[in-house]
Formats: structure tokens, C-alpha cells, sequence
């Protein structure tokens, strides 16, 4: 007996429709939105994540020596790959790039519900668009990708890096242990730090400003309290919350959060983070923003926004809710009676498949009961019954397996019958 590592999971049919479902109604969304999909590769240099995330990410990693001494990590996330292939192959495309990709990732850290070693990422991004556009158009994505699966709890929480960034008077490095230190919500560490900088007295404003979080009421007292610094930023949220009403997002999909910040130093602008309150304190399902990295990987500085998703946690949602549609049942379970009419049986169920029924045969050689038994087992709609008798007149016995009804159908209209059945 084998164990799977700790921190993946097996998914078993049932589990991977529902996986399939939220994939797919991410995809046709984004489609929809004129997104392209692209794929990167599932392991990279390590350095392309030391580049983006610092040195102290490698603890989060799964990195190791590849057999050429190559230090390779397992993508922890989307981002950073998509733009070292935006910078080594992309940049010559027309503005904005907007693309999308989905698939596994990985972080070393410990296993809880809904968060795991191996996990799965729907990602968006724009590259080259105007910010307050873009900005929109990622966050409508979102919200959409969560409709589109039929969650009816929603809520994006907003809030602005750059408010911040005009607020304090220090240098970027300094300024980034501050962010950290509001990302994780870490009080002790917030106020040890301004007291190492000399302006202990920052830190009330900061722990009032990220309190804050509501409508657009509350940017007018944000605003106060950091006595008119960053009002760019804030005029900036409340044009973009009128562009999300454009965009059909009702009010209650949205508020504005000044406690949001996603503490990494390439944001640059907007942040968000998508929730599902049915979650409880797990409620976040992703989240994204506004960042400059093409630099980072030698690339000129373009506008860039996006988001990532996990699909794990919109799994668990969408359960939660009960959104999920009824599974599409096998259409027709083919019979054959006897083992003379198994080679007849066949064609009548490769002509089932053509048609675009889902069908399904006897592979282990039972009898017709059995069969019937199976067929009611897995959910079939009709049970299709190939017999000599009824062949002689280019006809097939059909069961409906709800109601017990058999009739005779022929074989030139079996595919409409069970179509329209």
C-alpha cells in the first residue's frame, strides 16, 4: 500500500466534474471577455521566483538540483512565469495582452482545508492596458468567473497600495517591511518598526486607516486620516467602483477595503481580494491587483493587472451553496442479448456516440438481468436491448429505466427518439 504525499489529494469522478464545471465556466468567461489562453511550463528557475518574492520564498518552495546542478523550483503561482514568457516572447503582440491559464501549483506549507501542497489556480492578466480599464475589466472577470459558476455570495474588497506608498516617508525597502507588517495584520510588528524608524506616532493613523471598510463613504474619512496624502489613489477607487457599475456588478458585489493590501513590493496600485462568505474564515477564494514586474525580468515597465482564483476553494463554495448542476446521466446502456448480437451491439452504440448521446456497452459478458441492474445502477436513461428478434425489422427494444416502459424503436430513428425522449 502506497500513500499520496501530504498535502495532494486524489479526485475521484464525481469530484472532477465539479472541478471540470468551475474550470470550464472560468474559461468560457474569460473567453468571453476576449482573454486567450497560454500555458507555461509547471517547474522554472528558481531564481525567477527569488527575483519576484525575495530569497525568503525559497522556504515556501519545492525547489531543488535538477541532475544538471540547476537550481528549479515547482511554480508556486502564474504570475511570474507569464511574464518572463511576456518579456522573452510576447512583447511584440498588439496592447493590451490579455491572457489566461489554469493548471497546478505548488507551496511547501502546512495542509489545512481548502489550502493544500498541490492546488489548482485559475489566472487572468492584462499587460499594456490603461490602469483604471484594466483595473475594471480584471476585477469584472472575477466577479464574473464566480457567477458564472452560480455563487449567489460574492463580495471583492478593494483598497489602493499607492495611498499607502504617498503616506509613508520611507525609503521602498522600509516602506515594504511596513506593508508586510499590515498585510499579516501584526500589530506588535507594525509599531516595532515605526519605532525603528523614528515615527512611532504613525502608527494609529495606520491601524485606524486599515480598519476601515465599507462603501464609498468610508474613503472620505481614509482620506482624512492620512490628512490629504494619497488622494490620487482615492479619487482613483471611486472612479473605478463607477466602472464596475458599468460593468452591471451591483454595489453589494463590491466594498471598499482599506485593510487589503497584499504586502509584496510589486504591487503598485489596486488590490483586491474575491470572498466567499459562505466560507466562514475561510473565505477567500482569491485575489489580485494592479504591479509592475516585466522590469524585474528585463523587460521595459508596462501597466499590469490581474488575479488568480483557486479552484479548490471555489469547489468547496459552490458546494456549499448546492450551485452545482445535476451530473449529465449516461443517455443509453447497450444490451446485448447473447453473445452473437455483441459485434451488432457495438455498432449500434458507435452510431449512439456519433450522434453526441452519452452510451455505454456491457464489457464483462453478464446477462441481460445483470445488465438492466448495471444500466439502473449507473443512472443510464434507457437501456437499449439488441435482440435477434427485433433486428430482423431493423429495431432495437428501448427501456426507459424510470418508468419501466419498453418499446420498439428502429434503428433509423434511435438517435432522434432517445434525443427527444
Amino acid at each position: 500500500m502506497f500513500e499520496r504525499p501530504r498535502g495532494t489529494n486524489d479526485w475521484g469522478p464525481e469530484d472532477m466534474a465539479r472541478r471540470r464545471f468551475v474550470e470550464s465556466s472560468f474559461t468560457q468567461r474569460a473567453e468571453s471577455f476576449g482573454f486567450r489562453e497560454i500555458a507555461t511550463p509547471i517547474f522554472e528557475s528558481l531564481e525567477l521566483f527569488t527575483a519576484k518574492s525575495g530569497p525568503g520564498v525559497v522556504n515556501e518552495l519545492y525547489a531543488f538540483k535538477d541532475r544538471g546542478g540547476r537550481d528549479i523550483a515547482l511554480r508556486p503561482e502564474f504570475t511570474a512565469s507569464i511574464l518572463r514568457f511576456y518579456v522573452s516572447d510576447l512583447r511584440a503582440l498588439p496592447k493590451p495582452i490579455k491572457v489566461y491559464s489554469s493548471g497546478s501549483a505548488f507551496r511547501y506549507e502546512e495542509p489545512q482545508k481548502g489550502r493544500y501542497r498541490e492546488f489548482f489556480q485559475l489566472d487572468a492578466e492584462i499587460i499594456g492596458g490603461a490602469a483604471l480599464p484594466s483595473d475594471a475589466e480584471v476585477l469584472a472577470l472575477a466577479i464574473g468567473t464566480m457567477r458564472a459558476i452560480g455563487l449567489k455570495q460574492v463580495r471583492a474588497r478593494i483598497g489602493d497600495i499607492g495611498m499607502l506608498r504617498a503616506f509613508l516617508p520611507f525609503e521602498a525597502k522600509d516602506q515594504s517591511i511596513i506593508l508586510h507588517a499590515l498585510d499579516k495584520k501584526n500589530v506588535p510588528m507594525l509599531r516595532d518598526e515605526l519605532k525603528r524608524l523614528g515615527r512611532p506616532e504613525l502608527a494609529e493613523p495606520l491601524e485606524q486607516l486599515v480598519s476601515l471598510n465599507g462603501d464609498a463613504r468610508i474613503l472620505d474619512e481614509a482620506e482624512e486620516i492620512l490628512g490629504g496624502k494619497g488622494k490620487e489613489a482615492f479619487d482613483y477607487l471611486r472612479r473605478l467602483g463607477e466602472a464596475l457599475v458599468a460593468y452591471g456588478i451591483p454595489a453589494s458585489d463590491f466594498e471598499y477595503d482599506m485593510g487589503v493590501v497584499r504586502g509584496l513590493d510589486y504591487y503598485t496600485g489596486m488590490v483586491f481580494e474575491i470572498d466567499s462568505p459562505n466560507l466562514g474564515a475561510e473565505k477567500q477564494v482569491g485575489g489580485g491587483g494592479a504591479y509592475s514586474l516585466a522590469e524585474v525580468f528585463g523587460g521595459e515597465r508596462v501597466a499590469q493587472t490581474g488575479f488568480a482564483l483557486g479552484l479548490d476553494r471555489l469547489v468547496m463554495a459552490a458546494e456549499a451553496e448546492g450551485a452545482f448542476p445535476e451530473p449529465r446521466p449516461l443517455d443509453a446502456y447497450v444490451v446485448p442479448i447473447g453473445e452473437a448480437m455483441r459485434a451488432k451491439a457495438v455498432e449500434i452504440l458507435t452510431t449512439l456516440r456519433e450522434g453526441g448521446l452519452a452510451a455505454d456497452v456491457d464489457l464483462v459478458g453478464r446477462g441481460p438481468s445483470k445488465n438492466l441492474d448495471y444500466a439502473n445502477t449507473v443512472g443510464a436513461r434507457f437501456a437499449v436491448l439488441v435482440g435477434q428478434k427485433e433486428l430482423k425489422g431493423d429495431a432495437v427494444a428501448v427501456r426507459d429505466l424510470k418508468s419501466g416502459k419498453q418499446e420498439q424503436v428502429s434503428l433509423e430513428t434511435l438517435v432522434p427518439f432517445l434525443k427527444r425522449t
